[in-house]
Parts: C-alpha cells; structure tokens; sequence
C-alpha cells in the first residue's frame, strides 16, 4: 500500500490516471474511499490524487497535534508526490486543509472547489447560522446529518454504504474538529482570494451542517468566486447527487483550462 511518512505520521494515498494534476481532500465523515463516483470520471483527463487525512481511513499519527496538521500534512504529501502546482477539490473538513495550504504553499494551487464548506472564509453572519443550525439539528451528531434525509429515504443501499465507509475510520479525540473560539474574528477570505485563482463553491440545498445561505455568505468575501447549488442534497453533495456534481466540476476545470491558454 502506498503510504508517506511526513511529519512524524504515515499518510495513506492514492492516485489514479494522468494529465493535470487534481487532489482530493475528504471531510470529517469520509475517507479516501468517499472519492469512488468522482475518480472513475476525473482520473481519464487528471492525474488524481486521493488521502486519508491522519487519523483518517488508514493514515495514522499523532492526534495531539491538533487539527492545523491538515495543512502541513498536505504541503509535506505534495513534496512527497512531487505535486508542483494542483486543482484542489475539498469537502467540509477538506477546507481546513485548504486553509493550511493557502497559508504555507499558496503557489501550488491552481484552482478551488470548496464543497460544503467555507474553508475558513467567514464573518458574523457565517457564526450566527453556525449557531442557528446547530438548534436546528439538536441532539444529533452532524454524522447524522450528512445526507439529506430524502436521500436516505430513496436510496437506503447508497445511504448504508456511505456509513460503511465513515465507519471505517479510527475514533478521534472528542473536539479535535470543534470551531474556534468566541473571541476567534479571523478569516480566511483574504488568503484565499489572495491566491488569485478561479474558485467555486459548492452546496447542497438541504445541507444543515454548512447551509446555502452560510456558503453564499462565505462566496460573497471573495471578489470572483463562483456558487453552485445542487438542488435535493444534502451535506455530502458528492456523494447524493454525483453526476450533476462531476458535470458542474468538469465544466469548472474545463473553464479553467480554456483560461489559462
């Protein structure tokens, strides 16, 4: 199996096809195998690259840490891989990945796909629907959360495999993912628009864990990003609604491409 070991950590990864390079960063529910709707189209024109984040899937290191080793185990698994410059594609936790490498190698990335998250773009408003979306979800976890419940209604053999998936990573220290602090008024909006590459954000209308209404608000603080609705998904648009979700994105990069020529 093809692991990197970076930063005191062994981090699994996969990649599949050639051309350009595009990485793929999963959230707080997923893993490498979140991907499997996404490689089998993208990896016939990219070079894709997927992770298990550590202590994700089968990647294993240190949780102590803390979560800002998304970003410096990103920067160091590109080194590792010879990435020079990549489309990054992240879901929900994805994006705080995103923030590390936006902080540390902002050279490398070519374009943005922010799919169910902010990746640190925020303001008051953005806080306020935090707060305001955990009443509506109550008492459950956002692992309940992560699919529309439609979703799960029509598709109970989908909706079981993407738990299978989830359940296959290792416990993690409870708040290793918890939101700053109150006093915390940072933002990530202008190091991302900072990095001067097309950026679209992604969201599903039903997703109660980062709300339409918290992307456009996220899409707002930064001059010339792009927002997409999927219509009937949930959190994990990628996984609910697939082929509408790999057509916007193949069109996205596509724009990209016919940009830069």
């Amino acid at each position: 199996m093809p692991y990197a070991q970076v930063n005191g950590a062994s981090i699994y990864f996969e990649q599949h096809g050639s051309g350009p390079d595009l990485l793929f960063l999963h959230g707080a529910g997923g893993n490498h195998l979140s991907w499997w709707q996404q490689v089998a189209v993208f990896s016939r024109s990219y070079r894709c690259t997927l992770w298990d984040a550590r202590g994700w899937g089968l990647s294993r290191g240190d949780m102590a840490v803390g979560r800002f080793t998304l970003g410096t185990d990103l920067v160091a698994l590109l080194d590792h891989l010879g990435v020079e410059r990549t489309h990054v594609v992240a879901q929900s936790m994805g994006g705080r990945a995103v923030a590390g490498l936006a902080r540390l190698a902002p050279e490398r990335v070519r374009s943005l796909v922010l799919c169910g998250t902010t990746a640190g773009a925020t303001n008051d408003r953005v806080r306020e629907l935090q707060d305001e979306l955990k009443e509506e979800r109550g008492d459950g976890g956002l692992r309940d959360h992560a699919l529309a419940k439609p979703f799960e209604e029509a598709n109970p053999a989908l909706a079981l495999l993407y738990r299978q998936v989830n359940a296959l990573n290792p416990p993690r220290p409870k708040g290793f993912l918890g939101r700053p602090p109150p006093t915390y008024r940072g933002s990530m909006h202008g190091p991302l628009g900072s990095l001067g590459v097309p950026i679209l954000f992604l969201v599903g209308e039903h997703d109660l864990i980062t709300s339409p209404e918290m992307i456009r608000q996220a899409q707002s603080l930064i001059p010339g990003a792009a927002y997409y609705e999927l219509e009937g998904a949930g959190h994990s648009a990628y996984f609910e609604r697939a082929a509408e979700w790999n057509a916007v994105v193949a069109e996205f990069l596509a724009n990209v491409a016919a940009g830069e020529s």
